[in-house]
Order: C-alpha cells, then sequence, then structure tokens
C-alpha cells in the first residue's frame, strides 16, 4: 500500500506541473488596405500592392509585386510570401466567358499555430480594372476601393 500512495502522490504532482500549449484561433477575417495595381504608362511593368493586418494578431504586414515586363495588362502573380512570410498571397485574372471579361481576384493564405492555414479571397468584375488611353497605349489601372475586408475564410 506504501508503494501504490507513493507512486499515486508522484503521479499528481506531475500532473500539477504539465503546462498545455496555448491554441490559436483560426482569425475570422483579413483586413486590406491600400491595394492598389496597375500597369506602366508608356512603358512595361506592373505594380499591385497592398497591407494587410489580422485581427487578433500580431500581423501587419505589406505584400507587393512588381515587373518589368507587362504590357498593358496585369499578369497572374503566383503565390508569394508578404514581407511577414506567415502571410502568402496570389493574384490572377480569370478566364473570360462568352460575351464577358473574367473577373479578377486576390487569394490570402495566413500559417497560424504551426502547420495550420486558412485562407481567403476578393474578386471583382473587370470593369474595376479598365484599361486607359495614354493616346499610344492602354494600361490597365484599378479603380475600386482600395479597402476591403476578407471575411470567407476558411
Amino acid at each position: 500500500m506504501k508503494t501504490f500512495t507513493t507512486v499515486s502522490s508522484l503521479l499528481l504532482l506531475g500532473a500539477s506541473t504539465i503546462t498545455a500549449a496555448p491554441v490559436t484561433a483560426a482569425p475570422s477575417e483579413f483586413d486590406i488596405t491600400s491595394f492598389s495595381a496597375n500597369t506602366l504608362p508608356h512603358g512595361t511593368g506592373a505594380f499591385i500592392s497592398f497591407n494587410i493586418a489580422i485581427p487578433g494578431t500580431t500581423v501587419n504586414t505589406t505584400c507587393a509585386y512588381s515587373d518589368q515586363s507587362s504590357v498593358s495588362a496585369l499578369p497572374s502573380v503566383s503565390l508569394r510570401p508578404c514581407n511577414d512570410a506567415s502571410v502568402e498571397w496570389q493574384f490572377k485574372q480569370d478566364p473570360s466567358r462568352p460575351g464577358t471579361e473574367g473577373q479578377y481576384r486576390v487569394v490570402v493564405t495566413y500559417a497560424y499555430d504551426a502547420p495550420k492555414k486558412v485562407a481567403g479571397y476578393h474578386e471583382w468584375p473587370a470593369t474595376d480594372f479598365p484599361l486607359k488611353d495614354f493616346g499610344s497605349t492602354f494600361e490597365t489601372f484599378y479603380t475600386g476601393a482600395p479597402d476591403f475586408v476578407v471575411t470567407n475564410l476558411s
């Protein structure tokens, strides 16, 4: 009986010193600000950039892309990290259907709590990315709201 009491006491003592690692909940939204996208008038190049803050976290970072090869149309941007590598993003225009232009879409992912990731997206009609006439060239400029919230996270 003495042995059982001693072992039980040690197990209880050990159990009281064990602490559980905090579980981080997935965020419910991404707050996007200062979204801009355009091609370079009278030249070659494209620029896409925005800031992202994730409520309930310390994440507040910038995501940006530029090239010197795009002419008139914004390029598809493959998944790439933002300044804070826990956030990644991509940008593309969906294929057009007969009689329409495809929508534009930005997808954002956030890695939290070790290997867990959450992702969401925002879509715009092609009319938010009109071609502007600069005389000898046409360039694409984003004309929609620069600030929006992504809430369709999964």
